[in-house]
C-alpha cells in the first residue's frame, strides 16, 4: 500500500471512529499491528477483496489473520468476527 494513502486511511479512520483503535488494543492487546489494520478495515466495512488490496494480502494470510483476530478475541465459531468488529 502506498504510504500516503496509508496515512490518509489512518487518518479519516481516526477521524470517523476516534476510540476504536484505542478501545480494541486496550481489550486486546496481543493484537499484532497489522491485525489492528484489518479490524480498522473490517470497520470501514471493507470486503475481503479490498482488504487484500489494501494491504497486498494473499487470500490465506488474510484468512489466517483473521483466524488470528478471532483467536484473541475469544471468538466462538457461531459467532461472527465482522459483526463483532462492527458492534465494537
Amino acid at each position: 500500500m502506498d504510504l500516503k494513502i496509508n496515512e490518509h486511511f489512518e487518518v479519516r479512520f481516526a477521524q470517523t471512529y476516534p476510540e476504536f483503535t484505542k478501545r480494541l488494543v486496550g481489550t486486546y492487546d496481543s493484537l499484532s499491528f497489522q491485525e489492528v489494520k484489518v479490524c480498522m478495515f473490517i470497520k470501514m466495512s471493507f470486503s475481503n477483496r479490498q482488504i487484500q488490496d489494501e494491504l497486498n494480502l494473499s487470500k490465506s494470510s488474510l484468512a489466517n489473520l483473521r483466524s488470528s483476530i478471532r483467536k484473541k478475541m475469544a471468538l466462538n465459531r457461531g459467532q461472527s468476527l465482522t459483526n463483532s468488529i462492527l458492534c465494537f
